[in-house]
Order: structure tokens, then C-alpha cells, then sequence
């Protein structure tokens, strides 16, 4: 659920303008956090990573999930491919371009440090070289029923043979 404090039109606008929604506070006590992000997303965009966009918010929602649900509507309602957004004590972190799996694995790192350029660093680097994005599900599967086929294959035949010991 979006907490009634949050303007996602607003949010989405600035994301759109340069690829940072700042909060009002965090951006008067932190100036060079909103350049140092900027930066950091134009690097990821330059590379494997693609377009993102980040959420800074002053305070965490009383209720962290809140933080995916933003993520979200800001993604959704953006051209950007990946959002993340950043609270004080939490964060979330959504794509149409990389798994769950590497984003949860990158979010890590992320919540790791309360150095927001930092932490985004880190994430964009553990999602781009993780290697959940090179496997090839498909073949995964394939092989995988190839194996249950002669596991079956060979079972049925250890049975016929038993049954034909018997008298």
C-alpha cells in the first residue's frame, strides 16, 4: 500500500527528469547525494544494467513492504527498467529486466551500507555480475527431464527382470 505521504506522480516526474526522486530533507543535509546517484545511474545505464531510477525518501514507512509497493508504481509508471528506492532504515528494489533473484541478492549489498552511492554501486555491480541472468533455464529443463525419463526407463526395466525371477 503507497502511505498518503507519497506523491507518486511527483515521484515519477522526477525520476523521469533525471533519474533521481530526492526527498526534501535528505537532499538539504546530503547536497551532493542527489549528483552522486545521478552519476551512478548514468554509469549503470552505460553498461549491462540498463535505465534506473532511484527513490529517496526523508523517513521509512511505518510498514517496510510499503517500500516495494512504491517501487513498483514508480515502475511502472516510468520508462525505466529498474527502481530503487531507499528509506533510512530499509529498502526495495524492482525490475522488468533483471530476476528477483539477483535483485534480492544485490539488495544485500545495498542495505549493507548507509552510504546511498555506495549501496548502489554495489547493487548494480552484484546484479550485473551475477550469473543467474546467464543460465539457460530452458536447457536446464530439458536436461532435467532427460534424466527423470531414464531414471523411469531404468526402473521399469529392474522391475520386469525381478518379476521375472519370480515363480
Amino acid at each position: 500500500m503507497i502511505p498518503e505521504n507519497i506523491n507518486i506522480p511527483e515521484l515519477v516526474s522526477e525520476v523521469s527528469d533525471d533519474g533521481v526522486a530526492m526527498g526534501q530533507r535528505i537532499g538539504h543535509e546530503s547536497p551532493g547525494l542527489e549528483d552522486g546517484l545521478i552519476s551512478v545511474l548514468e554509469t549503470a545505464q552505460d553498461g549491462d544494467f540498463g535505465s534506473a531510477g532511484i527513490v529517496v525518501l526523508d523517513d521509512t514507512p511505518a510498514i517496510t513492504s510499503d517500500l516495494r509497493d512504491i517501487a513498483q508504481e514508480v515502475l511502472t509508471q516510468s520508462d525505466v527498467d529498474t527502481v530503487i528506492v531507499r528509506a533510512p532504515a530499509s529498502a526495495a528494489v524492482v525490475s522488468d529486466v533483471h530476476s528477483r533473484a539477483a535483485l534480492e541478492m544485490g539488495q544485500h549489498e545495498l542495505l549493507g551500507t548507509t552510504d546511498y552511492v555506495l549501496g548502489t554501486e554495489l547493487l548494480i555491480r552484484d546484479v550485473t555480475e551475477s550469473g543467474l541472468m546467464d543460465i539457460n533455464w530452458g536447457q536446464v529443463t530439458i536436461w532435467g527431464l532427460v534424466a527423470v525419463t531414464l531414471v523411469v526407463i531404468v526402473s521399469a526395466v529392474s522391475v520386469r527382470r525381478k518379476a521375472a525371477q519370480l515363480p
